[in-house]
């Protein structure tokens, strides 16, 4: 009998499942179209257009709280592109990776408390390596990212829980504390703020006496009268509910000097020249709370908000074009009518099954804004991408208050005759144009209807949780030259699962039992 060697060189493939409540929020889809997100203190990598793992980052350990890709889609003729990642764990160590061969390029580590926030800076061209991170309580360090040394070191007297850069003024940056908020005007990567930024309270807006003495009241003018003007630089009374109910604080960058208060029963926009409240985004009742938004277009062009809620549905809203806000019937016009922000609700992806171990975690949006990824708590990635389609004026409900959405009368400088085929649905701003007035809908003949809705391209599954009962397709002479790598995981509720674990992808799933699998 002749003997014979073979040599099958496979890479190692790591089977992730549900994820740790740390991980909640460690999630960004990256300019490459790559998704990364936390899975305890691990760090994975999918293709978003296959639904595939493409990379498992393990160093951590301790949960990974947040993920942050590298801005790297830039002209420079220094070294070749890279895939570079940071991530941050519970114990409040850095890691910034190279992804492509899944090593760690630098590690940093400042204190032992989480990572609260981190960013990469993009606005500047000395350097694409510099990292800003908040390390608890009340830090904001600035770190070279490729040699893991401090720039500087900035404390502030309330504990930060994340901040926000102004798209239109890199100087300018919003810190969101336990109090209130801290505005600093003089940010520079060179050096650290000199002053202590400038201090004001937001109340909660259900803490406000004009929130419940006019909720019963009717026009526009009222109802956005409701919640005050949430901006002083008073500290709000004992019994006032301030901003610890508020899970986000983000400018809008759409908007010049506006800015975006997550609630999770409704959304405030703010003026931040005049300090007033000039849109509400509330859910009635009955409805399903927020959990996270993603401002949409940072390219300025469109104006629309990504949102989660509680039960797994993203909702895309779209700022309605020319709103002012008009005063009641009975009521004496104002002669300086202000501009109301509002944004009406134009699609809905479905819902998932919520239970005691399956809730949404964190929602990312890719860069044309045009998809969605949600990651739910049991391991699962679901892609939803976002489809328009053109649609007659006369099937449109004249009923609702919503203004229509147009398709772009220009694509690249060239005009879009009314007889051509619709754009491809390469980014958001190539589905719905620019507002346009009444009078402009009628003037212009080639303006065409467009309805957004989500279909779900991706499903990426996890293992349930344990315990499994694990046995691997055998590797024989007979088999081979046919042979594949399966693997069969037996779970708790009787089913099977079989996965390739060429791709990593789930093949099929087996329900043969209803009791364990041993």
């Amino acid at each position: 009998m002749q003997r014979f060697t073979v040599n099958i060189k496979l890479p190692a493939r790591t089977l992730t499942g549900a994820l740790s409540a740390p991980n909640r929020g460690a999630a960004d889809w990256g300019w490459q179209g790559l998704i990364a997100y936390g899975c305890h203190s691990l760090v994975l990598v999918v293709d978003a257009n296959s639904a595939q793992t493409l990379q498992v980052l393990e160093r951590h350990k301790a949960s990974v709280v947040k993920v942050k890709w590298a801005k790297e889609n830039y002209h420079h003729n220094i070294g070749p592109y890279s895939l570079r990642l940071a991530s941050a764990d519970a114990t409040g160590k850095i890691i910034v990776w190279d992804v492509a061969t899944g090593a760690a390029r630098c590690e940093i580590q400042e204190h032992s408390k989480p990572i609260q926030d981190m960013q990469w800076l993009w606005n500047q061209d000395a350097s694409r390596d510099l990292l800003l991170a908040v390390h608890p309580p009340n830090y904001i360090v600035l770190w070279n990212a490729d040699t893991g040394t401090k720039l500087w070191k900035k404390s502030y007297a309330e504990n930060i829980l994340s901040f926000s850069f102004d798209p239109f003024d890199p100087s300018h940056l919003a810190l969101l504390t336990s109090e209130g908020i801290v505005f600093i005007s003089d940010f520079s990567p060179s050096k650290a703020p000199a002053s202590s930024g400038k201090k004001v309270y937001i109340s909660s807006p259900h803490s406000s006496p004009s929130h419940n003495k006019l909720a019963a009241a009717t026009g526009a003018k009222k109802a956005l009268d409701k919640v005050k003007i949430l901006i002083s630089n008073e500290k709000p009374s004992a019994e006032s509910v301030t901003l610890n109910d508020c899970l986000q604080l983000s400018y809008l960058p759409s908007k010049r000097n506006y800015m975006l208060l997550l609630y999770p029963r409704e959304i405030l926009i703010l003026d931040l020249e005049v300090n007033q409240t000039v849109g509400v985004i509330a859910i009635e009742r009955t409805g399903v709370p927020f959990i996270q938004v993603r401002n949409c277009i940072p390219c300025f062009q469109r104006d629309g908000l990504f949102c989660l809620h509680e039960n797994g549905c993203i909702t895309l809203r779209v700022r309605r074009s020319n709103c002012s806000i008009t005063a009641a019937p009975n009521e004496e016009p104002d002669p300086e009518p202000a501009q109301e922000l509002v944004y009406d609700l134009r699609s809905q992806c479905d819902a998932i099954r919520v239970t005691k171990t399956v809730r949404p975690f964190s929602m990312v949006c890719c860069l044309n804004e045009n998809a969605a990824a949600l990651i739910v708590s049991d391991g699962r990635v679901m892609i939803w991408e976002l489809k328009s389609s053109i649609s007659a004026r006369n099937v449109r409900n004249s009923s609702s208050s919503a203004s229509p959405l147009y398709s772009p009368v220009s694509f690249c400088g060239i005009p879009v005759g009314a007889f051509q085929n619709k754009l491809p649905d390469l980014s958001l701003d190539n589905m719905i144009g620019q507002g346009a007035s009444p009078g402009e809908e009628l003037r212009n003949s080639f303006l065409q209807e467009v309805h957004l809705k989500f279909l779900l391209t991706g499903l990426l599954s996890g293992l349930p949780l344990p315990p499994f009962a694990i046995r691997m397709c055998p590797l024989t002479t007979k088999n081979i030259k046919q042979y594949e790598p399966i693997l069969a995981v037996g779970t708790s509720n009787g089913s099977v699962l079989v996965f390739h674990l060429t791709s990593g992808l789930l093949h099929k799933e087996l329900s043969i039992h209803s009791c364990e699998v041993k």
